[in-house]
């Protein structure tokens, strides 16, 4: 099966919940993450934590890991040749055991290529990318993050989009995930700010990094954003799910985007996604 087929397919090829009926204390027994591939695998330990191990054939040392927010990671010896990446998620609520869900589906899509050592060293580094989404945040957005995020969303679900491929468009909103920029596609880089019309017009920048040319061009996007009714202005809840909906057809980009914005939109009170902005000027 191609790559692209799996992704299009994934909800046929992963259980919703991998770990679905494997009982407590069954590794280093385990189940398939899915039957396509004999390397990845999914179990339960004997404190009933999910378990999310990779084996291959390996004759290289892996180097040793560091726990990655909630996710312990050993490796073993498994036979004569071959190694385990072992990965251990010690949350338990409903929504951190989905999250980590996401995470390793998407790991297996995005190295199911690799082998050996190669294919270990991706997967450390796929867990490092997942691990701030990984991370139980329970601290409220503020009403400043809400605007930033509204902003920054309706301009990749307006503008990027609207000219570049969706998987491109999410790639290059760098933002959400603590990038330098909010927005960087080829020799361009865009920093949005995005205020309420009734604020002043100067603009604050959180650090002088902000302001480092590293493309051949460097912009600053100034959103104004008014409070409005239902039928005229548009809610977080509503930009959220129209990004969504546009990539939901690929799981690859669906995984990238929940991963980098997901954790903000959770923090979002209800009033907070259900609020409506019309941006009035740019």
């Amino acid at each position: 099966m191609k790559k692209s087929q799996m992704i299009d397919n994934e909800k046929q090829i992963f259980k919703d919940d991998p770990w679905q009926g494997i009982e407590r204390g069954t590794y280093p027994s385990g189940r398939r993450l899915y039957l396509k591939d004999e390397r990845y695998w999914i179990s339960r330990d004997s404190l009933n934590q999910l378990v999310f191990y990779i084996q291959d054939v390996c004759t290289t040392t892996i180097p040793i890991v560091e726990a990655i927010s909630s996710v312990n990671i050993n490796v073993e010896q498994y036979k004569k040749n071959e190694q385990r990446l072992v990965c251990t998620f010690t949350e338990s609520s409903e929504k951190s055991i989905e999250k980590f869900g996401l995470a390793i589906k998407s790991i297996a899509v995005k190295t199911d290529r690799l082998r050996g050592i190669a294919l270990f060293t991706e997967i450390k580094k796929e867990l490092k990318e997942w691990s701030d989404f990984l991370k139980e945040n329970n601290k409220p957005l503020s009403q400043s993050e809400l605007i930033g995020f509204w902003g920054e969303l309706y301009v990749i679900s307006h503008y990027i989009m609207e000219e570049h491929d969706d998987l491109d468009a999410i790639r290059y909103w760098a933002g959400p995930s603590g990038g330098k920029k909010d927005i960087v596609l080829n020799s361009l880089a865009i920093e949005v700010k995005t205020t309420t019309s009734s604020s002043s017009k100067e603009i604050k920048i959180s650090s002088l990094d902000q302001l480092d040319k590293t493309t051949e061009k460097l912009y600053l996007m100034h959103l104004f954003i008014n409070y409005a009714d239902k039928e005229n202005g548009l809610t977080l809840s509503y930009l959220y799910e129209f990004v969504k909906c546009k990539i939901q057809h690929d799981f690859e980009t669906l995984s990238l985007y929940t991963r980098r914005a997901g954790n903000i939109f959770e923090r979002a009170s209800s009033k907070q996604k259900n609020e409506h902005f019309l941006c009035s000027d740019i």
